[in-house]
């Protein structure tokens, strides 16, 4: 048998050197990475090395790194919010020193030129609120709402403040569901308004009304309902209607009416005949509906009941949307608006004409466009509740009203400023109508005789128009202007053609009648002027009054306002609580979020950082590992045969 050679002597040097060089290797790298993680802090780089805890690590940054975003939120919210109290401080001494203006301008005891010396003082500090009200912060302005790059007030022609800023609020997100306003709009913080006239304008409920527009916008929840017809001869015929995915009144009826096919029995939905909500008559006998699986759809639809002939539904209470039918709206009747309406404000009155008008979005187009074209600033809208339209002035420092133009367009959109259900107490911007003794409303009429009419149990216009109609039917008659605002007084007895006459007094003036129709015509009314113009409530309208009082001595007005100054102390105190309110939650928000920093980076530590400590007994370790390998290599390396001869 042959012997195979013996190797080569080189070989196992060859082997044993590449086996020394790869544990050298091993040991550098082992120390690099050491090192490396030394200086990063780091246990790991690559997902690959520790997927555990590359998972919980990637998780921690994430949200580190939110509560990071968080706290910077906290940070800027809590910033815009102090500008504001800032401003606020300003304009609330403002009101304080405006409060001991009127009473000190009140009355002999001052003198002409110390109320021209006070008026100058109001004028500077109108010029202060005007310049904290267009405060801004970081580029923003302040009071705006959602009008962030624009002054929000602006001084007109006349010594009038407008508002042009929304009374929308900027939010932000300090949480998964926690949000806070970090501004507060103009319309709030400065009364910047008049005050909205609206009224429910009851749209009828049709096959094309949404059922996410029905109980005032809530919307129905939709879900499985069961009807069952009974004719009283054969067995009751059920079925479980799922009325999920419907979106129109006219789908719950297809659906209903599908689950009986062409019967018999048969079953038919339409709407009930006042127009707000449902009925449902079965073909013969009697028809109930219940809920299924806890469900409240059929109640929500009104539709819900036990056995009966007929199933009358309740009000569905349709929201109005801009895209609602005017011939929809009065129940289905419809409102005609063929007359227009006016808006005045100051002395400008523009005609709104709605010609073409076939939706509510028409309407409000209609009253922006022509308002903007006569110079007349205001804010057009759905009311909050959704179930009418609203309009209010923008403008501070003038009077505002709606009124008719010879139809019923205003009173039938509910944005009539006077009508018969104004309270007395209302009128005169407040001042009301002095209806008791001795103050009676003394009418001429246009056959000599005299008439005394005692108000004093009269509390609204209508009472008013009650007492002066029963003096003598259908000749002596008040009426509400058919042009824009007031009281009408018409005498046509068909003979009488003296003049028609209201004493002046404290009542009649309050009134808006005080005056004469002295023509012969006794078919010509005595139109009285309107008694309630509208006025925004807040500091700029006060303060803009308040000057004009002074310079003109007006008591009447400065007694008028010194209540009012009163009360908007007391209202901009709690706008100014309100922020203070938000202050102190941002606090606590932003101590909560710092806490929960240190835990998330604990947390983050825990997986993520490297033990510098273990590192370092490592580095020791592979430090004498290395040169104890590189002593070994060394003497190993140098052996040869030689060394044993």
């Amino acid at each position: 048998m042959s012997v195979s050679p013996i190797l080569p002597g080189r070989l196992p040097n060859t082997l044993l050197a590449r086996q020394l060089q790869g544990r050298i290797q091993q040991s550098q790298y082992d120390l690099v990475r050491l090192q490396e993680m030394a200086a990063t802090n780091q246990r790991f780089f690559r997902p690959s090395e520790d997927p555990a805890a590359a998972t919980k690590t990637i998780f921690f940054q994430k949200e580190v790194e939110r509560n990071g975003q968080l706290v910077t939120n906290v940070a800027t919210d809590m910033q815009f919010l102090s500008a504001t109290e800032t401003n606020f401080e300003s304009v609330a001494d403002a009101l304080v020193k405006a409060r001991a203006l009127a009473a000190a301008g009140i009355g002999d005891s001052t003198t002409t030129e110390e109320k021209q010396a006070l008026a100058s003082e109001v004028r500077a500090m109108i010029q202060q609120v005007l310049q904290n009200a267009n405060g801004t912060f970081r580029g923003r302005s302040l009071f705006g709402g959602t009008y962030t790059t624009t002054a929000p007030f602006e001084e007109v022609a006349g010594g009038q403040v407008v508002y042009r800023g929304d009374a929308g609020s900027i939010q932000s997100q300090l949480g998964s569901a926690f949000s806070i306003a970090n501004n507060v709009d103009g319309e709030t913080a400065f009364a910047a308004l008049t005050k909205s006239f609206s009224k429910d304008l009851n749209p009828a409920v049709t096959l094309n009304t949404r059922l996410s527009e029905l109980q005032g916008g809530v919307g129905v929840p939709l879900g499985q309902v069961r009807v069952t017809i009974d004719d009283g001869v054969n067995p009751a015929v059920v079925a479980d209607v799922d009325l999920g995915g419907a979106e129109t009144i006219g789908d719950v009826k297809t659906r209903l009416e599908s689950a009986f096919g062409a019967g018999p029995p048969g079953l038919t939905v339409a709407v009930n005949a006042t127009s707000d909500g449902l009925q449902l008559n079965p073909s013969g006998g009697t028809v109930s509906v219940v809920d299924l699986n806890g469900g409240v759809t059929a109640a929500q639809l009104g539709i819900s009941s036990g056995a009966a002939a007929s199933i009358v539904g309740g009000d569905l209470q349709p929201s109005i949307t801009s895209q609602t039918l005017l011939a929809d709206l009065d129940g289905g009747a419809g409102i005609d608006l063929s007359a227009g309406l006016r808006v005045t404000s100051g002395s400008t009155t523009a005609v709104i004409d709605f010609t073409g008008a076939t939706t509510v979005e028409d309407v409000l187009n209609a009253i922006r466009a022509q308002t903007k074209a006569a110079g007349i600033d205001v804010v057009v809208g759905l009311n909050d509740a959704r179930t009418g339209i609203s309009v209010a002035g923008r403008t501070s420092g003038s009077k505002f009203s709606i009124g008719e133009n010879g139809g019923t367009a205003a009173s039938d959109l509910g944005l009539r400023t006077f009508t018969a259900q104004t309270w007395l107490t209302e009128l005169n911007l407040g001042i009301g109508a002095p209806t008791g003794e001795p103050y009676r409303l003394e009418i001429t009429r246009r056959d000599g005789t005299s008439v005394s009419l005692d108000l004093s149990a009269a509390t609204n216009v209508q009472d008013v128009l009650n007492a002066v109609n029963a003096v003598d039917p259908g000749v002596l008659v008040a009426s509400l202007n058919t042009t824009g605002n007031g009281i009408t007084l018409l005498d046509d007895d068909g003979m009488s053609t003296g003049p028609l006459t209201v004493a002046m007094n404290p009542l009649s003036q309050a009134l808006g009648l005080a005056g004469s129709e002295a023509g012969a015509d006794p078919a010509v009314p005595l139109v009285g002027g309107d008694p309630n113009p509208q006025e925004a409530q807040g500091v700029f309208n006060l303060l803009l009054r308040l000057e004009k009082a002074l310079r003109t001595g007006d008591d009447v007005e400065l007694n008028r306002l010194a209540p009012k100054i009163e009360r908007e102390i007391d209202r901009f105190d709690e706008v100014r609580a309100d922020v203070g309110t938000r202050l102190q939650t941002l606090e606590e928000v932003e101590n909560r979020l710092k806490d929960r920093a240190v835990t998330l980076q604990e947390s983050l530590s825990n997986v993520f950082d490297a033990d510098l400590a273990d590192i370092l007994s490592q580095v020791a370790y592979r430090q004498a590992t290395l040169e104890a390998t590189l002593r070994v290599a060394a003497q190993t390396m140098g052996l040869s045969l030689i060394n044993y001869l």
